[in-house]
């Protein structure tokens, strides 16, 4: 495995990833790579923000040498990154999922939202970027704390089932995970995603350290809601039976018949608040990145990385388990394809996870499938890609994409 090669590709294609201000685009900002050149994405901008980090942190020299990058500048360029998506809030709080200069989704967001079309709000990783990027920057002083506070309670006036205490994606329109069968194609409202809960969590502790931080009274109140969703997920979420978490459908109704003068269905109702979608991908291990389960939990949790190999793959976790119904390998762009090919985001939050609750050798394990994965496409192509065969390696579309691939950065020592 040959980390050195790695670490060099990374430094060297850095530059790609940064944009200048254009159009709807105020703030320079981080764009994915090939293939999404004018864009900026929520979640792969907090990827890159967070490996650019720890570049900096840990390969200092290297980084000026070999990416031509100061700290400052990219200091500036994550903090732009925020700016841009709070420039395109709207007064509700309402944040987008993306914004582009140009293409097709140039105004897409704010003209569905004039229309009053359902949409899914940004992705949550925006507390998340900012509180990286003020970390990185040395302060809050460029932030508009209030406008990261509305983001928050636009998900949870918009986006939250009460008797769940869950959050829910209006739709599957760019949710992350394109294609997550626990989301794609679902009826509207109905999925409470663990990939999203768990990172809603995230977004609610980043929130409250940023208000720690600022001595503004609001911080335990996040901290409380923080606590509640940790608390909802490991009890709607976790499967005892199975030892694992799921998403879940939040999809109640009551049909209302009534047959002379007697409602049917009215002598019992509903004790439950969620029906499980016992669907094994990548985001069920999510609870373990995030330190939501417990060491028992987190344990049992850890068999599915090892029994029938159908979870961990030759070049570390199948974004969807090999012996789903929906498994699928074809290369796809519209939905990117995430039903069993390898991410490397993926296997960087399975990694993290890992080492979060001591699970040394499957972390290294997941830490060698990814080095011998990346080596193998720099090998034969020259190039990351958006995703990879799980047995093969074999690479898939657009060379050149940085983004998800990115956090191995974290992962080369």
């Amino acid at each position: 495995m040959d980390a050195e090669k790695i670490k060099n590709y990374i430094l060297a294609n850095y530059k790609k990833i940064f944009r200048q201000p254009a159009a709807n685009l105020k703030y320079p900002f981080l764009c994915p790579g090939a293939g999404y050149a004018q864009e900026l994405w929520g979640w792969d901008a907090y990827w890159e923000a967070l490996s650019l980090r720890y570049a900096f942190e840990n390969y200092k020299e290297d980084v000026a040498l070999r990416a031509e990058i100061d700290r400052e500048t990219a200091a500036e360029y994550m903090r732009g990154c925020v700016l841009d998506f709070l420039d395109a809030q709207e007064e509700d709080g309402f944040t987008p999922i993306m914004v582009s200069v140009g293409g097709l989704f140039e105004g897409f967001f704010h003209n569905e939202y004039l229309k009053g079309t359902p949409q899914n709000q940004h992705a949550p990783f925006l507390c998340q970027s900012a509180l990286n990027a003020s970390e990185f920057s040395g302060g809050f002083d460029w932030l508009d704390i209030q406008k990261l506070k509305k983001y928050m309670r636009y998900f949870e006036q918009t986006q939250f089932d009460k008797k769940s205490g869950l959050f829910f994606w209006k739709n599957d329109i760019m949710v992350g995970i394109d294609n997550n069968p626990t989301v794609y194609y679902r009826p509207a409202g109905s999925s409470a995603d663990i990939f999203l809960n768990c990172f809603i969590y995230l977004e609610y502790l980043a929130l409250a350290e940023i208000l720690r931080r600022l001595c503004d009274g609001d911080a335990e109140a996040q901290l409380k809601k923080a606590e509640a969703l940790k608390a909802a997920i490991n009890t709607e979420m976790w499967d005892g039976r199975d030892g694992i978490y799921y998403s879940q459908d939040i999809g109640v109704y009551k049909t209302d018949c009534v047959v002379k003068g007697v409602a049917l269905h009215s002598g019992l109702a509903p004790h439950w608040t969620a029906f499980p979608l016992k669907i094994r991908f990548w985001g069920c291990f999510l609870p373990m990145y995030a330190g939501i389960c417990s060491e028992e939990r987190a344990e049992r949790m850890c068999t599915h990385l090892t029994a029938n190999n159908d979870l961990l793959a030759e070049y570390g976790i199948r974004t969807l388990a090999k012996n789903e119904k929906m498994y699928s390998l074809v290369k796809s762009g519209n939905p990117s394809n995430w039903l069993g090919a390898i991410w490397v985001v993926a296997n960087y939050c399975v990694y993290k996870g890992l080492v979060r609750y001591n699970k040394t050798e499957l972390a290294e394990q997941m830490r060698s499938a990814t080095l011998k994965l990346l080596n193998k496409a720099l090998d034969e192509r020259g190039d990351f890609f958006e995703s990879y065969h799980p047995d093969t390696g074999e690479q898939f579309l657009h060379a050149g994409f940085l983004s998800h691939n990115l956090p191995v950065i974290e992962m080369l020592k």
